[in-house]
């Protein structure tokens, strides 16, 4: 019977000890090699840089069954960012060089790693454009649609349910925490989101359409 690429990974990491990080805990930080290549079981992982004058940017959220950090174990480049962890979370870590070689003799686990990276960067090159905007509202509706593309819960045919809190979404689109609020609150007298004790109920639709039609 042949594996599935959940399979290999699952057989492969299952060689390396289980990790375990509380939630805000640095799992790796800038400028300091990783000890391997580590395979997310549960919670978020977040990757942020620090600007030069002090401020925290969100550059990526890992969910469940990503691994990372891939640049640095393939092209061994220095390691320029900070990676912790967003909830608690549990993981395997595995040798890089290992690990290279294990993607080379499994071109299907390549090629699904691979795809991620592409759908990863085809967000980051839309944020840019979006940021080079400097509209704010763009630029928050773009964070909130990826965050419940990739962690949102389904409430019905239309909404959505997310969790990110302000000062998240703030290190995310790169704007103030006073700009974030203030933009949430147009969005919710413009019935395009509702805030709630729970979270951030969004109307994906009308996000979608808000966000086509503007740019």
């Amino acid at each position: 019977m042949q594996q599935t690429v959940q399979d290999k990974l699952d057989t492969y990491f299952g060689q390396y000890k289980l990790l375990a990080y509380a939630k805000g805990q640095v799992i790796v930080s800038a400028g300091e090699d990783p000890a391997g290549v580590m395979l997310l079981l549960e919670g978020i992982v977040e990757q942020y840089d620090i600007t030069p004058e002090g401020n925290r940017v969100t550059v990526n959220m890992f969910k469940p069954r990503a691994f990372f950090p891939m640049s640095w174990a393939i092209n061994r480049g220095s390691n320029t960012y900070f990676y912790a962890a967003h909830t608690d979370v549990r993981l395997k870590c595995a040798d890089a060089d290992a690990t290279v070689s294990f993607l080379r003799l499994n071109p299907d686990v390549m090629f699904d790693l691979l795809s991620r990276v592409y759908k990863g960067t085809d967000a980051l090159l839309q944020k840019l454009v979006l940021a080079t905007s400097g509209i704010a509202s763009n630029r928050l509706i773009f964070e909130l649609l990826i965050e419940a593309y990739r962690f949102g819960e389904t409430i019905d045919s239309t909404r959505v349910l997310i969790h990110a809190k302000q000062y998240s979404l703030a290190a995310r689109s790169g704007l103030a925490r006073e700009t974030v609020s203030r933009e949430l609150h147009k969005l919710q007298n413009d019935t395009l989101i509702l805030l709630t004790r729970r979270g951030i109920e969004l109307n994906i639709k009308k996000l979608e359409k808000q966000l086509g039609n503007s740019q």
